[in-house]
């Protein structure tokens, strides 16, 4: 399996969660009313919500599985291929839909909603533990398959 389209999405998440950590630390009032932060989260969790999705379609088309009908169903999927560990397929479930309302609901975000809504204050850490299990998958799978010989 060439690595190449899933390491460079891991790494995307990494650059995003690195820009994102910093506004965690930001206090709501601050948040609010900067006019760069909450458009700044909003779209490092897009980049990092849709790069671990595009990551779950790869791996899954790798393991022959239909496609899932929604983005919500790809963490689901992961988990009965025993990719990622169940509870946090179960976790990053609501980021999928998460990854819906800022792509198509735009016009609805609300900025305390992105800063109380668990995902500033609680997703990062969710993210990061997606970035280790699939880092680890990777790696098992390098090292179960047979070299190749010319």
């Amino acid at each position: 399996m060439d690595t190449t389209p899933i390491v460079r999405r891991l790494q995307r998440i990494e650059d995003a969660l690195e820009a994102l950590r910093p506004l965690s630390l930001v206090d709501r009032d601050t948040f609010l009313r900067d006019p760069y932060l909450a458009p700044a989260a909003e779209r490092y969790l897009q980049v990092a919500i849709q790069a671990a999705l595009d990551i779950g379609s790869i791996l899954l088309a790798e393991h022959g599985q239909r496609p899932p009908n929604t983005y919500a169903e790809v963490f689901e999927a992961l988990a009965s291929a025993g990719i990622l560990p169940s509870d946090l397929a179960a976790r990053l479930v609501p980021m999928a839909r998460f990854r819906n309302v800022l792509v198509h609901l735009y016009l609805d975000v609300d900025a305390a909603r992105v800063y109380s809504y668990i995902y500033i204050q609680h997703c990062l850490g969710d993210l990061s533990e997606f970035v280790r299990s699939i880092s680890r998958y990777l790696l098992q799978q390098s090292t179960d398959e047979p070299p190749t010989t010319l």
